[in-house]
């Protein structure tokens, strides 16, 4: 696809959250790295390309994510 078929776009900062979207139909067209205090962050950038409505991942944050592994610590 091109391009100019995208509808939408968005913007996530993890690889987990990237493979949730690309999985839902996403197309990545953009990465790049903010680098702040000696250390660099990942941003991706995502479009919806496709005719129909844009399906959204469901995702947890990361209060939920914690409390799993917190409970798979125990």
């Amino acid at each position: 696809m091109s391009i100019e078929d995208t509808r939408l776009t968005g913007e996530v900062g993890s690889v987990r959250e990237l493979n949730a979207y690309l999985l839902a139909g996403w197309t990545l067209i953009l990465t790049y790295a903010e680098t702040s205090n000696g250390s660099q962050h990942p941003h991706y950038v995502i479009s919806w390309q496709k005719e129909e409505e844009p399906v959204m991942p469901e995702m947890l944050d990361a209060w939920e994510l914690g409390e799993m592994n917190r409970m798979r610590n125990r």
